[in-house]
């Protein structure tokens, strides 16, 4: 269990009237996971439960409501049900149906995997997409730690934390909504552009190809990179034993959304027309129902397209060519899936492929422009005041103070998929302020002025990656960030001044 969760269970005695606590199934950026007894209908689920220290920031708070009031719209069975969200106390929860078959992450490291199998994982993910897309939601966040199994083997995607409307007039999300995971986010979500269902399918893509081969589409040694391919590279082609499906492959992962299949419906179809068509594909149903496990079966044939239309953003004739020059092209990205920012975070941002002013929309955790700081959060139960500063939340406690902070500093430095997160923002919930913090009250707290050293060491590294390919305004967002933790670190400044007269032009030798 990591740092930031033995933090959670260290310092909240769970109590939640009408729910029985059994034990910790799970952690997340936001919360842990109990299986727990809901007594009034004695049954099982996984009850979630917001971290004290976002607790105390009214947009966590109000994007971990707004998971669960999404979730609770889209009854389907390939979807998580949600039985119930409210507070008490002062502590955040959401009960879910519990599901014990553990997620295809698991399934994937352990092996396996049949063919069959892995076309009903899509069409089953396809189909709740569908469903989701079709009531004006994106997940955003489609991989295989977010897709569970139920008793019978059967599909269900969870974890709607950042997903949103379709519809919305803004083109951000509550602070903290980090938009994908590097590994399996679509070119548009890396290049922070507005994103529709046909960004989710791409991700349902990447899942594919990682069921198939046991690894992501794309690999590298750091984030950064991971994301630039997803914009950059060839869609990936399959070893010779499964090259019946690449077709699957290029439908799902073509760079341009409008080369994609448009929807989750279509999706399951294709995937249907294929097993009919492919003599691979007989063979593989042939295999599934010698175990008992047809469940896509001539009888499930046809279903969506015809019955469902997901409700797609008509982008065709707005998106320009899928054209990228070979000189001049400055594309941002960023390393991680889960991070909770106000500003951008380590690599968060990606240019599009026509020129913006330099005020690039974040890819990750963009405050809503209509949006301000609010003293309450709403739920089921009304309107519940939270402390709004540090002093409120932990009343002075260096040694509380310091537990949080190396908690957000080593997940934000040594996590894969959540790099960068709350190490300098968001306000009133990052390792740089509760550092500075700690030293306002105590000006020689030696593991406060190492954190802070590790932080801004952190993006000396970010920032040196993204000079030295030339991508000054990344480099520049990472010095900036650094700064924060450490306002006299030379090598930032350094590195700053350099990805700034870059942008304007201005060699390194002043001409």
């Amino acid at each position: 269990m990591s740092s930031s969760s033995t933090v959670l269970l260290q310092s909240v005695d769970i109590a939640i009237p009408g729910y029985k606590i059994l034990r910790p199934i799970g952690e997340g950026g936001m919360a842990s996971v109990f299986l727990a007894v809901q007594e009034s209908l004695d049954r099982e689920v996984a009850l979630k439960v917001m971290a004290p220290a976002l607790a105390a920031n009214s947009e966590f708070t109000e994007r971990f409501l707004k998971e669960g009031r999404i979730t609770a719209k889209l009854q389907h069975q390939n979807l998580v049900t949600v039985y119930d969200i409210g507070t008490h106390a002062g502590v955040y929860y959401l009960a879910a149906e519990f599901i014990p078959g553990g997620t295809l992450k698991e399934r994937i490291n352990e092996g396996g995997l049949s063919v069959g199998e892995i076309l009903d994982i899509v069409v089953e993910m396809a189909r709740g997409l569908d469903f989701a897309h079709q009531k004006g939601f994106v997940h955003r966040d489609v991989k295989p730690g977010n897709i569970l199994f139920r008793k019978d083997g059967s599909a269900v995607l969870a974890d709607f934390g950042i997903a949103k409307a379709m519809d919305s007039s803004s083109s951000s999300t509550v602070a903290g909504a980090s938009i994908g995971t590097p590994d399996y986010m679509s070119p548009e979500q890396a290049r922070a552009e507005p994103v529709d269902g046909r960004s989710d399918l791409y991700s349902l893509g990447t899942v594919l190809y990682e069921m198939l081969t046991g690894v992501p589409p794309y690999q590298a040694a750091d984030p950064f990179t991971v994301a630039l391919m997803h914009v950059t590279q060839p869609v990936p082609q399959l070893s010779p034993e499964y090259a019946w499906l690449q077709p699957l492959i290029e439908r799902t992962m073509a760079k341009n959304p409008a080369e994609r299949v448009q929807t989750g419906a279509l999706l399951a179809e294709e995937v249907h027309k294929l097993l009919a068509s492919a003599p691979e594909g007989s063979a593989a149903l042939g295999k599934m129902a010698s175990k008992g496990q047809a469940r896509i079966s001539a009888t499930q044939q046809g279903r969506g397209a015809t019955a469902q239309r997901t409700r797609v953003v008509n982008r065709e004739t707005a998106l320009p060519g899928w054209l990228w020059p070979s000189v001049g092209m400055a594309v941002l990205l960023a390393g991680a899936g889960i991070w909770y920012a106000t500003r951008p975070p380590p690599l968060a941002q990606v240019l599009p492929t026509t020129p913006t002013p330099p005020a690039t929309m974040p890819m990750a955790s963009i405050v809503d422009a209509g949006s301000t700081a609010s003293s309450t959060a709403s739920s089921g139960s009304g309107d519940i005041t939270v402390p709004q500063t540090i002093e409120q939340q932990y009343g002075g406690d260096l040694s509380q103070m310091l537990d949080q902070a190396d908690a957000y500093r080593t997940h934000g430095i040594t996590s894969r998929e959540d790099i960068g997160r709350n190490l300098v923002d968001p306000a009133g919930a990052n390792a740089a302020e509760l550092y500075h913090k700690v030293l306002a009250i105590q000006a020689g707290n030696q593991r406060a002025k190492q954190g802070l050293q590790d932080i801004a060491a952190f993006y000396v590294s970010f920032a040196q990656k993204a000079c030295d390919r030339q991508l000054y305004d990344a480099c520049k967002v990472n010095a900036e960030n650094g700064l924060l933790a450490d306002p006299d670190n030379a090598k930032l400044k350094e590195l700053e001044k350099l990805a700034d007269d870059q942008s304007r032009g201005i060699s390194a030798s002043g001409e």
